[in-house]
């Protein structure tokens, strides 16, 4: 019998917030679908530029030591795979997504992450950002 790959989903910012913290609108939702994925062997694919946004924002909430341990959890954690975020893969997101979503207000990490979903051929995100859906990609949910 072949050996089936687990499926990847795009992991963003605001996913990895809802699951770090218990008092985000979107933290029993978030824990929900992460429980449901792992089981099925999922594995998660972000941005370094993801990484960023995620510390920034722990750091300023919680400070520095937990912004610093959370980060070495998900650097650790095989369940995660993290792409880093060259200036050639900057200028494919602002080609290809920034120039598309022109009058729209889409950040460069969610432009990055479309970008990747496309190269590394990912349909789903784990996210609570509609923009992903604008660029044609699906949201998972619990």
């Amino acid at each position: 019998m072949a050996r089936v790959e687990p499926s990847r989903a795009l992991i963003d910012t605001g996913a990895l917030l809802a699951l770090a913290n218990p008092r985000d609108q979107h933290h029993a939702q978030a824990v929900a679908i992460g429980r449901r994925q792992v089981a099925r062997g999922a594995r998660w694919l972000g941005s370094t530029l993801v990484l960023g946004e995620f510390h920034a924002h722990v750091l300023r909430l919680r400070g520095a030591t937990a912004a610093r341990d959370l980060l070495q959890a998900l650097l650790d954690d095989p369940a995660y795979e993290w792409i880093e975020t060259s200036v050639s893969l900057i200028e494919s997101a602002l080609a290809l997504w920034l120039d598309r979503f022109r009058d729209r207000p889409c950040s460069l990490t969610d432009a990055v992450s479309f970008e990747l979903m496309q190269r590394e051929r990912i349909q789903s995100a784990f996210a609570f950002d509609n923009d992903f859906v604008t660029a044609g990609y699906e949201l998972l949910s619990a």
